[in-house]
Parts: C-alpha cells; sequence; structure tokens
C-alpha cells in the first residue's frame, strides 16, 4: 500500500493525463481517418459505391498522410504524458512538502518543542492550515511559559513560609532560642498563610478547569456586603482608613453561590485595603445595568496601577509592585481568583485605574429569576 501523499498525487495526475489524452488521441484519431476517407471518396471518380472501396482508392500520397498523422498523433500523445508525469511529480511536491513540513513541526511539539513555526506561502487551504498550526503552537508556547512561571512562582511562595517554619523548629530544637509566645504566634501565621496559599491554589486550579461545584440560589447581595464591611472595621480602624457602601434603591436579588461570592469581595476588600494609605477611603458599590445584570465595583484611593500593569492584574501571582515584602502584600492569586469565580456565575470581571489616584474592580453577577429556582451544581 502507498504511504507517500506525494506519489499518490502524482499518479493521480498522470492516470487523469493518460485517460484524457488516450481518449482524445483515439477520438482524433478516429474522426480524421473518417473523414479523410470520405474527402478521398467524393473526389475520387474511379472509386465504386462501397465505403470498403476507398481504401484501395486512396493512392501512396493519401496514405502516406494518414501514416505521418497517426505517427504525429502518437508523439504527441508521448510528450503529453512525458508532461503529465513532470507536472504530477512537480504539483504532488508542492502540494505534499507543506504537509510534510507540518509533520515535522508537530512531532517536534509533541516532544515539547513549541518554537516551531511552518511557513504559510499561499493563501489557499493549505496556507490557512499553516496560519492556524502557527496560531496552535504560539498558544502552546505562551501556556507553557505560563505554566513554567506559574510552577516557578508557586516554588518562591511555599519557599518563604516553609524557610521561616524550618527555621524556627531547627533553633528551637538545637536549644540555640527557646520559644516565645510571639514567636509561636509568627511561625503559626506562616502555617495559616500557607494552608491558605494552598487553598486558594487548589481552588483557583478547580475554577480553571470548570470542576468548582457551585450552589446557586437567589441572595441578597446588600446583606453580603454588609457583613464583609463588618467583618474589616477593625483592620479599616487600624491603618485609618474609611469604608463606606452605595447600593441602589432597587437593588435586586443575585443568583450566587453565597460562599464563593462572599470570597469575591472579601478578595476585592482586602486587595483594597493593603493598597490604600492612612488616610484614604474605600467604596463599594452596587447597582442595577442596562444588560439586567448587578453590577458590582470597590473603589479606593491608593497608588493606582500603571497603565502597562493593568491588563496583568488578574494574572497568577501578578505584583504590580515588586519590591513590596510579603507581610505588606497578597500572594497574588486573589485577583486571579475572584476573576474565576465571577466568571463561573457567568458575570466578567474588570479594572480601572490612574496612577495616583486610586483603583476600581468591578464585577457583574446575574440577576436571580422572580421565580424560585431550586440549587443548581455547575
Amino acid at each position: 500500500m502507498i504511504r507517500s501523499l506525494s506519489v499518490k498525487l502524482s499518479l493521480l495526475f498522470v492516470g487523469i493525463a493518460l485517460i484524457s489524452v488516450g481518449v482524445i488521441a483515439l477520438w482524433v484519431n478516429h474522426t480524421v481517418r473518417s473523414e479523410f476517407i470520405m474527402y478521398c471518396q467524393q473526389g475520387c471518380s474511379t472509386c465504386g459505391s462501397h465505403p470498403q472501396e476507398v481504401v484501395f482508392a486512396m493512392g501512396t500520397q493519401e496514405q502516406a498522410f494518414l501514416d505521418a498523422f497517426r505517427d504525429s498523433l502518437w508523439l504527441a500523445v508521448t510528450v503529453a504524458v512525458i508532461a503529465a508525469i513532470a507536472l504530477g511529480l512537480l504539483f504532488g511536491r508542492l502540494i505534499s512538502g507543506p504537509m510534510r513540513q507540518l509533520s515535522f513541526s508537530a512531532k517536534k511539539i509533541a516532544t515539547g518543542d513549541f518554537s516551531q513555526r511552518v511557513t504559510a506561502k499561499t493563501d489557499d487551504e493549505i496556507g490557512e492550515v499553516s496560519a492556524a498550526f502557527n496560531s496552535m503552537a504560539e498558544q502552546l508556547e505562551k501556556k507553557e511559559k505560563g505554566r513554567r512561571q506559574l510552577l516557578a512562582d508557586i516554588a518562591h511562595e511555599l519557599r518563604n513560609p516553609l524557610s521561616i517554619i524550618q527555621g524556627n523548629m531547627e533553633a528551637w530544637l538545637d536549644g540555640v532560642i527557646s520559644p516565645t509566645p510571639e514567636q509561636i504566634a509568627s511561625v503559626y501565621d506562616e502555617t495559616v498563610l500557607l494552608s491558605r496559599l494552598v487553598t486558594d491554589l487548589r481552588e483557583l486550579s478547580l475554577a480553571e478547569a470548570g470542576q468548582l461545584k457551585l450552589h446557586q440560589k437567589a441572595a441578597e447581595l446588600g446583606e453580603l456586603i454588609a457583613a464583609e464591611i463588618s467583618g474589616i472595621q477593625s483592620r479599616c480602624r487600624e491603618k485609618k482608613v474609611s469604608v463606606s457602601a452605595e447600593l441602589s434603591d432597587r437593588l435586586p436579588q443575585v443568583f450566587i453561590d453565597k460562599d464563593r461570592i462572599r470570597q469575591v469581595l472579601h478578595n476585592l476588600m482586602d486587595n483594597a485595603i493593603r493598597h490604600t494609605p492612612a488616610g484614604g477611603s474605600i467604596k463599594i458599590s452596587a447597582c442595577l445595568d442596562k444588560q439586567g445584570w448587578v453590577a458590582v465595583s470597590v473603589s479606593d484611593t491608593g497608588s493606582g496601577v500603571a497603565p502597562e500593569d493593568l491588563p496583568f492584574v488578574f494574572g497568577h501571582f501578578y505584583k504590580a509592585d515588586r519590591s513590596r515584602q510579603r507581610g505588606h502584600g497578597g500572594a497574588g492569586i486573589g485577583l486571579a481568583l475572584v476573576k474565576q469565580l465571577v466568571e463561573l456565575h457567568g458575570g466578567k470581571a474588570w479594572a480601572e485605574s490612574k496612577v495616583g489616584k486610586g483603583s476600581t474592580f468591578y464585577f457583574t453577577l446575574p440577576a436571580a429569576p422572580k421565580f424560585e429556582i431550586p440549587s443548581t451544581n455547575s
């Protein structure tokens, strides 16, 4: 069985050419011979009434003409066949060449070499396949770089609390220092941070894979916002930051998983507190937009985010301020989790910011239907 696409295409072209040329040659030979005999019959006064007698009426010149014509015809057929074979091989290579390159590059990508690209020389279907392959390879390369960066960031975030815990434990075991309540509390804080980081990473991975279960039902968003504000009042007083809420009078119920949206609100408020200096303010607002969704915003008067950093604030472990110390900044996945949880509800999340004036984070939630809908998992 022939496996080469180039050979298959070449044989196909040659076969079509042979059939076409053979049919034309036979038809032309038969037609010319019939017409020439009729011509001789009409021009010969000595021929009989039967057509077969025409052959004997033709002279040597007429017979030589037919023989020369037949020879020329078969010569033309031979040249046409040779040309068909050459063109078949050429077109076969032209078509199969990009396919071989695609196959080679695909095998390289399968081994982990995501830098492979193919050259799209034409604008036809093969060119479209090449362009689609290059786009796929580019996306795979970006995802691979993101995966490696994510692993490096996770290792970095896990290493810091583990190093602190390990260092203190070794010092206590060796008797270098005696554990004090303050040191024990510091180690405990690191374990809490480590536990929260692992939990957030698990939830983020489940959300991105679409495997995080939601238990949605109608809920009052105002109650969740009031509870969140009440929970952060002590932190705001310590940092001397004011917090307020502005809710629409006719704010409808939302169809949400209360625990997940409470987590969204907490992450956004925590982010606002960390980036708002003393004397600043935080405001959370909610209203019904024109599309029938409930739009929520969390605004702060912090330092803001630079325009070049704004598109990446919802990325994994992204920190606009690289000099921020661990004790003053989050792990960098809180906003990524916000985006995934909101999108699981069918909404969207985005941010606006001005350097030196603060930032506003928005997200939308589906309004609850008028009739009772049982809880569902998605």
